[in-house]
């Protein structure tokens, strides 16, 4: 597989505050990567500095297929960070918008902001048909015309899924996306996720909490502590998560 992201001596600071301190990582297209750690150890960080969100403190720097993310110019950044779908914790889902709306929104950046508008008002049949297809695929076609706000925890969670599909992004960033739904919903929409992932040959990275399930569903664990990698393995022993999430007492008050 070629190497899709590479990590040189990334580095990220916000103030005195480090978030993530000279982190060497090569991901390559179509892997299944789950980050684990503990809150704070900068996960979060590391999938903005993937999309190019936050970019990184000067000695270091991401690269997208050997291009790094420093050297593109205002547009060619808004591109790349187009074929890179980003599902926050809050999901970044539009509630009073209409379920084919949000999945619409899935092209921003890569058409003008006219342009959507006139999806929102006159939605081609094309473009519905595609979406349908897309929420068919998530399990959740009846909800085509569903205002957001309206639906449940767990399939406003699949319409992000589908508005990334729609977005034809290559890689799927998702940020803690099963911190809200019970266990069984999570083990759902992990596994959908995963399965999409494979269908479409799109590398998945996602944030977990839950050590049962990353090691249950990902191939690849990659453990954080103070914005260091501490593990990079498919396998995780229980001394090695007692150090992973082994906080002094200073740390447990932040």
């Amino acid at each position: 597989m070629a190497k899709l992201f590479q990590l040189h001596n990334l580095s990220k600071s916000f103030g005195s505050t480090s978030a993530i301190d000279k982190v060497n990582l090569d991901i390559e297209t179509g892997e299944i990567i789950a980050l684990i750690g503990s809150s704070g150890s900068g996960k979060t960080t590391l999938l903005k500095l993937l999309n190019g969100q936050h970019l990184a403190d000067k000695n270091g720097d991401v690269s997208i297929s050997n291009t790094p993310i420093k050297q593109l110019t205002n547009t060619q950044l808004r591109k790349a960070r187009s074929s890179i779908a980003y599902i926050p914790q809050d999901l970044g889902i539009v509630k009073n918008l209409k379920v084919f709306q949000n999945i619409f929104l899935g092209k921003v950046g890569r058409i003008s902001t006219p342009s959507m508008l006139w999806r929102f008002l006159f939605p081609p049949k094309s473009e519905i048909l595609k979406i349908h297809q897309l929420l068919e695929r998530t399990g959740i076609e009846k909800k085509l015309y569903s205002v957001t706000s309206t639906l449940s925890g767990g399939q406003q969670q699949r319409v992000a899924i589908a508005r990334a599909l729609y977005q034809g992004a290559h890689t799927i960033l998702a940020d803690e996306p099963i911190s809200s739904v019970d266990p069984a919903r999570a083990n759902s929409l992990i596994q959908l996720l995963i399965d999409i992932s494979r269908e479409n040959n799109l590398t998945l990275i996602m944030s977990i909490h839950n050590i049962e399930l990353a090691q249950k569903f990902f191939p690849r664990l990659i453990g954080l502590k103070h914005g260091k990698i501490i593990l990079d393995q498919s396998k995780v022993t229980p001394a090695e998560l007692e150090n992973l999430y082994q906080l002094n007492e200073e740390q447990l008050t932040q």
